[in-house]
């Protein structure tokens, strides 16, 4: 097993630079803020728009860590991949998983939703995010798949409002909060 120290660097270089991409991407592709969207279904004003979308992210956010715990509880795949992931993650420090749940919410969705999604659409791009959560194991392929359905959920919050911050609060909440159930279960 890898040290957490190696995982949480190994996260900072990669998430930053995602970030770094995604920012970059969104300036010069459309001269645009990657976290606001100009064509969205919501034409109220943005200070409307952020609070539904953080409410989004909110409801979405406790649904999916709610229905993680019933399929691990009841579902033998979901277990087998609970062991995989804990392999992973397992040593990390409350600390570390919180700063891994950070950064890792932010950048995902900034490069994919933000950055990508505006060019490629919803769900070409929720089928890339699928894709890149491919594990080493058949176990993740049922990961791959809970991937490309969480961003079709989280894209469609950022085509509602036009404001990625309610898909950023959902990705961040849900990483952590499993990623400590994974260490505990």
């Amino acid at each position: 097993m890898p040290s957490s120290v190696r995982i949480t660097t190994l996260a900072a270089v990669v998430y930053l630079s995602l970030t770094a991409i995604a920012l970059v991407w969104a300036w010069l592709g459309y001269g645009r803020q990657a976290w606001e969207l100009d064509a969205a279904w919501l034409t109220h004003p943005y200070p409307t728009r952020l609070l539904v979308s953080l409410a989004l992210g909110l409801l979405l956010g406790l649904a999916v860590v709610a229905t993680t715990r019933l399929l691990v509880a009841h579902a033998q795949w979901a277990r087998e991949l609970q062991r995989e992931l804990r392999a992973i993650v397992g040593d990390l420090s409350p600390r570390e998983l919180t700063w891994l749940a950070l950064l890792s919410g932010f950048a995902e969705e900034l490069f994919f939703r933000g950055a990508m999604q505006p060019v490629l659409g919803l769900w070409l791009t929720s089928l890339i995010f699928g894709v890149v959560h491919v594990g080493p194991r058949r176990v993740f392929l049922a990961w791959s798949l809970w991937a490309f359905v969480m961003g079709v959920l989280l894209g469609a919050i950022f085509e509602l409002t036009g404001v990625l911050w309610g898909a950023v609060l959902a990705h961040v909440w849900i990483n952590q909060r499993n990623m400590r159930f994974i260490q505990r279960y």
